[in-house]
């Protein structure tokens, strides 16, 4: 098995980090759950069913799960890991054409533009706290792509 370039600056470490958007900002999270269940009780109120009610609030929930649930991200010379206490995301480096970066995070697309597709088959990861970092080790692996022209 031959050694790639990336390999060859990669000193095998791993990168992880957790972020968790719900607990940085305590009053939004808050007022967004409250609103959540106000909708569902108008729903309960309205049609009469607890059920409507509750799949609602699942919906609701489903929705900004990603919001209120915490993700882990590890990242290695195999690939892209996010662990979620709901779901568990691996994508090799492979499956990644480009990656663009902007004042949260970056995005691992598997198209060389951004187009609409990429967003729904693309990663995005979130590293307020270490977004140089992760840039450069992901750069390591996947070119950077040319943001969209206007």
């Amino acid at each position: 098995m031959s050694e790639t370039p990336a390999d060859l600056q990669h000193d095998g470490s791993v990168m992880e980090w957790r972020v968790w958007p719900a607990r940085n900002n305590r009053l939004l999270s808050a007022s967004v759950a409250v609103f959540i269940l106000f909708i569902s009780i108008v729903v309960v109120l309205c049609y009469g069913s607890a059920w409507y009610g509750a799949m609602v609030f699942v919906a609701l929930f489903a929705a900004t799960a990603s919001y209120y649930l915490p993700t882990n991200y590890q990242i290695d010379k195999d690939g892209i890991r996010l662990r979620t206490p709901l779901t568990t995301t691996f994508r090799p480096w492979e499956a990644f054409t480009a990656c663009f970066a902007d004042g949260a995070g970056v995005f691992l697309s598997p198209y060389s533009k951004l187009n609409w597709m990429a967003y729904r088959r693309g990663i995005y990861l979130r590293c307020p706290d270490n977004l140089a970092e992760v840039r450069a080790y992901v750069e390591l692996f996947v070119a950077p792509g040319q943001p969209r022209s206007r």
